[in-house]
């Protein structure tokens, strides 16, 4: 196991570029080599984001991915879509760690990605390698993975809330209707008028319909879960806070015993630092998990309608982008799980 890790943050003047610089900066065990940002090129760290005096002069560059390669043991890409595979693969030809916070590696099939992200995939070759970045289900796989592909917010939040329950075969597979509420951040930082403040400000608003780009990431991990094909309901909402999300989810149980489905959940979990199984009434709420990597879930049993509702919260820049791909960085390379995070 290496004691310190050369990193290079590819896209460090996002939202989520941002939040995951802050929590590297406060690592013991990474060693940030170089920060690319074309928008802050030349410019120093501090002058964008508040740090510590020891990080103050560090300098935004613009590099190539060759560039990027040179020096550094992994590499984190904030990227878009598409823009990441080809820094990826350079950085993987050279022998670097990738870990992609982009959805360039998350889908496994080619027909997904062209269907929801409107192009080809620019490195087809390459998704069957990728490993999922969700610790709490993929961890053992981690250790060994090349690339890894950091999960979206939205389908970490329904994850977190649906596979312990799939995977006991206590939830059914059909007819599963998601709701998910999420902080304006996640729309990231691009100018767009339907993002100022004027707009967002005391206005709810769903967006993304009728087939939002995660769903076929949500399906596609929940029916691994399940062991069989299924299909679900996911309506994501804007609502006007700056980070945050909150995940409601309506299932069919196949039992009737909350306590069964719970100590499911409790015993998933046990081993995990960072979520929490709530119980005796307690509900979750963002404020409990923003600017961590916490999470909370809770299951109400409605025994008049037979359905079960899942609730979930989690910060989307922290557990839903940012912190989660530290977390997966300390599984991958023998850290603590909490190295670095609010826990």
């Amino acid at each position: 196991m290496p004691t310190s890790v050369r990193i290079a943050i590819v896209g460090a003047s996002g939202y989520t570029g941002e939040e995951l610089l802050r929590t590297c900066l406060r690592h013991p065990n990474i060693q940030i080599a170089k920060l690319t940002s074309r928008q802050y090129k030349g410019t120093r760290l501090n002058k964008h984001i508040p740090c510590p005096p020891e990080a103050a002069s560090m300098e935004f560059q613009d590099l190539a991915p060759a560039q990027v390669a040179d020096g550094i043991d992994a590499a984190f890409l904030c990227l878009p879509h598409g823009v990441a595979a080809e820094y990826a693969q350079a950085l993987l030809d050279a022998g670097k760690d990738v870990f992609d916070l982009s959805a360039d590696f998350r889908l496994k099939k080619v027909e997904d990605y062209r269907e929801f992200y409107h192009q080809e995939h620019p490195a087809p070759h390459l998704l069957t390698e990728a490993v999922y970045g969700l610790p709490e289900f993929h961890g053992h796989e981690l250790m060994s993975a090349r690339l890894i592909a950091c999960p979206g917010c939205y389908p970490t939040s329904i994850q977190l809330g649906l596979v312990p329950g799939l995977q006991a075969k206590l939830i059914s597979p059909e007819g599963i209707i998601i709701n998910s509420l999420s902080g304006v951040s996640g729309a990231g930082k691009k100018a767009d008028i339907a993002y100022h403040f004027c707009e967002c400000n005391e206005n709810l608003r769903a967006y993304g319909l009728p087939s939002h780009r995660h769903v076929p990431e949500i399906e596609q991990e929940l029916s691994l879960a399940a062991g069989v094909p299924l299909k679900v309901s996911f309506t994501p909402h804007l609502v006007p806070v700056t980070r945050g999300m909150f995940t409601t989810i309506s299932a069919k149980p196949l039992t009737g015993d909350l306590p069964s489905l719970l100590k499911v959940y409790q015993d998933k979990y046990a081993g995990s630092p960072f979520v929490r199984v709530l119980d005796g009434g307690d509900l979750p709420q963002t404020n409990r998990v923003i600017h961590s990597n916490r999470a909370e879930v809770a299951l109400v049993l409605d025994k008049r309608t037979e359905r079960l509702t899942i609730l979930s919260t989690i910060d989307n820049l922290g557990k839903g982008a940012a912190t989660q791909a530290i977390q997966a960085f300390n599984v991958k390379y023998g850290f603590p799980e909490t190295a670095g995070l609010n826990g």
